[in-house]
């Protein structure tokens, strides 16, 4: 790959959380490769390395702010010139830990025996991003350097460019991926996802998996089904931003739950649809539905004994959605909330105070953080009802001893 031409810019990632890793992660993420390897002016060539540390001084400048850090840095450094190859392997991982993986493998191999080992090395996790054009170079290269290093690799992004969907069959992901936790697919249509999903319940410490697609088809009910399989998974996103597909799933059984945490639907889905989702997420913690679909007129919210004892933090955009719907829905199901936010539109229901008191009251002792967003249209052809009330019926002291307004 010359001068990384199919590659995206740098992704920086932190999972240490060190002095050293501190004191980079509050330095603006652009600047730190540039500071390690511009800035610095490291000389580099095959023998030596070294640094002015007149030069280091004058190119580590920050304010007040970084004084302690810095020195903490410094320190590192002989006071009068020093060699790079003399900072500890410490603190090497920690400047490889904001590096793309590929990158630095192609920067720190076969520079010497020490270089080549470490970036081998156990401590070194490796966390890349990948392009994928339809381009026997790209493929070869991708397939290289993932498999060659699978025992290393904490995330990846992959984002797929191509319209053959038998390509897709190359990437194939199986439990020697031992040290992988991380991954993101970005593709144009969700069929040529399916070969890969298949193979992600073998690995073993899959913690994190977002799909970004253009279209989900009839492939969302297949594509949910594997996800809820996956045994380690603690947070899935999935967006899509296509029309309306309906998702058919049945309420989950005893032996059919999920592991996830932190749940991020990013697709029309009717609050149905979500309820039937849920029920396969008994440990869930937080829950994201950034478009709801309006309801089968033929079909009621569904009577539920799903609980969700450990949910805290919920955020659901209901703009096609009435408030009636949402109270039906959300006391059946949510009781220890300690964070709400309803984006609302079309019902003005969604702007009656003593409703949501009421609702609160009732249902959500522990709530701490309450958000509410209502769209109203100025000309909306009398389709829904404009709000002709007070400026704010939010202002008793119910909601300013909350500090809610």
């Amino acid at each position: 790959m010359e001068n990384g031409s199919y590659w995206n810019s740098l992704t920086f990632y932190s999972t240490k959380t060190t002095s050293y890793g501190t004191w980079l992660s509050s330095v603006n993420s652009s600047l730190i490769v540039e500071n390690i390897l511009t800035l610095l002016e490291i000389q580099i060539d095959e023998k030596d390395w070294t640094i002015s540390m007149n030069e280091v001084q004058r190119k580590l400048s920050f304010d007040g702010l970084f004084e302690e850090k810095t020195i903490k840095f410094l320190n590192e450094f002989d006071q009068s010139m020093t060699c790079f190859e003399n900072l500890s392997n410490e603190l090497l991982c920690e400047i490889f830990d904001y590096l793309d993986g590929y990158q630095l493998f192609q920067t720190f191999s076969n520079l010497n025996s020490r270089f080549e080992q470490l970036i081998h090395s156990s401590c070194v996790l490796i966390k890349t991003r990948f392009c994928i054009y339809q381009s026997d170079k790209v493929l070869n290269t991708f397939e290289q350097f993932i498999f060659s290093n699978r025992h290393q690799i904490f995330s990846i992004y992959l984002n797929f460019v191509l319209q053959n969907s038998y390509l897709f069959s190359w990437y194939l992901f199986d439990s020697s991926f031992d040290r992988l936790e991380s991954l993101l697919f970005k593709v144009t249509q969700s069929n040529k996802l399916m070969s890969m999903l298949n193979n992600l319940s073998s690995l073993p410490n899959l913690f994190s998996l977002t799909i970004e697609t253009y279209s989900v088809k009839e492939q969302i009910n297949d594509i949910y089904r594997l996800i809820f399989i996956l045994p380690k998974l603690k947070y899935y996103r999935i967006s899509s931003f296509n029309y309306y597909r309906s998702i058919i799933l049945p309420i989950a059984m005893n032996n059919q739950f999920s592991p996830i945490e932190h749940l991020v639907i990013n697709h029309y889905c009717s609050l149905n649809e979500l309820q039937s989702l849920i029920s396969y997420t008994p440990q869930l913690r937080r829950l994201t539905l950034h478009k709801t679909e309006t309801n089968d007129l033929n079909v009621t919210i569904l009577s539920s004994t799903i609980t969700l004892a450990n949910l805290q933090s919920i955020s659901l955009d209901l703009c096609q959605t009435t408030f009636n719907e949402l109270e039906l829905f959300i006391t059946k199901i949510f009781s220890n909330l300690k964070s709400l936010s309803i984006i609302g539109s079309r019902d003005i229901s969604f702007l009656n105070a003593y409703r949501w008191k009421q609702l609160i009251l009732n249902n959500f002792s522990q709530l701490e953080k309450f958000y509410l967003t209502y769209y109203d249209g100025i000309n909306n052809n009398n389709q829904y009802p404009i709000y002709t009330g007070p400026v704010n019926q939010f202002s008793s002291s119910f909601w300013i001893q909350r500090k809610w307004i």
